[in-house]
């Protein structure tokens, strides 16, 4: 056997005495051989306030499970310091050339294995520049996104997943993204129809039972409307996850005909956060004790896992 062989190469001749085509099987080993590359997951959400103790937990999910995952958080945007005279006149505004100085990226270690390649990383950087307006641009400053794509083109390499935290989360930003999921945030179940309110004191009934595919649908207009109508081009989403914020009034049967009800308009569950109302901080990512603690860490196995193997059916490269 020729020195040097690619292991490839080798797979291919020992199929090609096997009777297959030499090169039909080189192709096949080769694509075998070469790295994937990373996903670059996008999360979509109205309100997200509430929601990155989920991001938070899946992606600790993953890393408990040998990844290594990169959460790529957009720094404070200096938009406000670059368009602070919204007061004054526009001439003045254009004659200031000089814009705002931005943050320094920063990297931290939010979580490592001790015996495995599994890690948690944040790096927090500004994701795009704007410089100061010219004349053509009636006031507004130009935008240039390309610092967002530098930062994701370092971590290619050293990430099985780089998850994407912009500051707006309802944007479905296509530029780099190769994945979009979106997080539905739900304040109160739609189980019944409106209530009614009779005369007397305390007086209410209950409204009538919604199916799960009424609730569903409920669902998709009420926590997904941000979605739809949008300026922007369409998106494909990769499914879709749920998480309540008090405790649901339905049981595990109800909740799996709403699932089939969504995976049959191409919305593909990939499970259900039950947040309970937990003292959860605005816009914090889980803290270091809980992401030390395995038992924090597993309530978002089920969901990581699913949406791991929905990621890993489909090519890398989608937009």
């Amino acid at each position: 056997m020729p020195k040097n062989q690619s292991t490839a190469a080798q797979s291919a001749r020992r199929a090609s005495r096997d009777g297959a085509k030499y090169t039909d099987a080189l192709r096949r080993a080769k694509a075998v051989e070469a790295p994937r590359p990373p996903h670059v997951l996008r999360f979509l959400a109205e309100r997200s306030g509430n929601l990155y103790h989920l991001v938070g937990g899946i992606a600790a999910a993953w890393a408990y499970s040998g990844q290594r995952v990169l959460l790529l958080e957009e720094a404070e945007d200096y938009w406000r310091w670059t368009m602070s005279g919204a007061g004054r006149s526009r001439r003045r505004r254009m004659k200031e050339t000089e814009p705002a100085t931005p943050p320094e990226p920063a990297t931290s270690t939010l979580w490592s294995s001790p015996d495995g390649p599994g890690v948690l990383t944040r790096h927090t950087c500004m994701w795009a520049t704007r410089h100061p307006a010219q004349e053509k641009d009636r006031g507004f400053p130009r935008t240039d996104r390309s610092p967002l794509a530098a930062a994701v083109a370092d971590a290619v390499d050293a990430y099985d997943v780089i998850v994407l935290l912009p500051k707006y989360w309802s944007y479905p930003d296509r530029e780099i993204a190769t994945a979009h999921v979106v997080l539905g945030e739900i304040d109160v179940f739609p189980d019944t129809d409106c209530r009614t309110a009779l005369p007397g004191p305390g007086a209410e009934e209950r409204g009538v039972p919604l199916s799960p595919e009424q609730s569903a649908a409920v669902l998709r207009e009420r926590c997904l409307g941000f979605l739809f109508g949008s300026l922007h081009l369409p998106i494909t989403l990769d499914g879709a996850i749920w998480q309540s914020n008090w405790e649901l009034p339905v049981d595990a049967a109800y909740l799996q005909g709403v699932d089939r009800d969504m995976n049959r308009v191409g919305l593909r569950p990939l499970g259900w956060s039950l947040a309970g109302r937990l003292p959860l901080q605005h816009r914090q990512l889980p803290g270091h004790d809980q992401l030390e603690d395995p038992g924090f860490v597993q309530q978002y196995q089920l969901i990581a896992t699913s949406l791991r193997t929905a990621l890993a059916a489909r090519p890398a490269d989608r937009n």
